[in-house]
């Protein structure tokens, strides 16, 4: 159990992937689930396979980002108030479904975060957790440092591929009521199917505006700048909740 507490931003970036292109090994027992067949998908997803219908067999996919203040792993605790130095909790995963039953249970591509004593408390735990280079910074037009900052810029380089969100979050917020809760499934150092599981509890939602580019040539980077839509946010804000790992 990874407790997560002050939430300083939490989003993820939407996309489409076509699965017969991604070159990564899968278990044989996960199967991608074409985007018309997910009943729970978000307008931004709906809108392109409805205008586009050639996208429908493609898989819905996001890379999420958690920024928080602190993270609890047992006796483990990262903590930072400086918000261009938060831990981050990242991963990106693909729409899917276990071949026996046929239930919707996402798989977890990838899952990364920017804190090496993060990444050395997954290992412990059996957790496939990598170490990615991420900074958070306030920017300014034409990056003039003397000017007044008009947004954030959210980076991160996971293999050779360099994720670049320049951007602000709007400035009316709405309440966020309840609980946020997901679950995947991915794979431990070893190769054994593990179960992961997200219940967050954030104060606000705000809409983000922005620009993302994406530079590199490896699946990942092929993979995010094929995709019709790269839709970015909502983000969350405040709050906590944790992440369960488990067989």
């Amino acid at each position: 159990m990874w407790r997560i507490a002050g939430l300083q931003n939490a989003f993820c970036v939407q996309l489409l992937i076509d699965p017969a292109k991604l070159d990564l090994d899968m278990p044989a027992d996960v199967r991608p689930l074409r985007a018309d067949a997910v009943q729970s998908l978000t307008p931004p997803l709906q809108t392109v396979i409805t205008n586009q219908p050639e996208f429908a067999a493609w898989s819905p996919s996001s890379i999420c980002m958690y920024y928080m203040e602190t993270v609890d792993v047992g006796p483990v605790r990262v903590s930072e108030s400086n918000p261009d130095k938060a831990p981050m909790i990242g991963m990106w995963s693909i729409a899917a479904a276990d071949s026996g039953g046929g239930t919707q249970r996402d798989y977890v591509l990838r899952l990364f975060t920017n804190s090496g004593r993060l990444e050395r408390a997954g290992e412990l735990r059996g957790l496939n957790l990598r170490t990615v280079r991420s900074t958070v910074r306030e920017v300014s037009m034409e990056d003039d440092e003397a000017a007044v900052p008009v947004g954030t810029r959210y980076q991160f380089k996971l293999g050779k591929t360099l994720l670049t969100w320049d951007g602000r979050k709007v400035d009316d917020s709405t309440r966020a009521s309840g609980q946020l809760s997901s679950a995947w499934r991915t794979e431990s150092r070893r190769g054994d199917a593990m179960a992961a599981r997200l219940v967050l509890a954030p104060e606000w939602t705000k809409s983000m505006v922005g620009f993302l580019r994406v530079e590199g040539k490896d699946d990942f980077a092929k993979a995010i700048m094929a995709s019709p839509i790269r839709f970015v946010g909502p983000a969350r804000l405040g709050g906590g909740g944790e992440f369960a790992f488990g067989r």
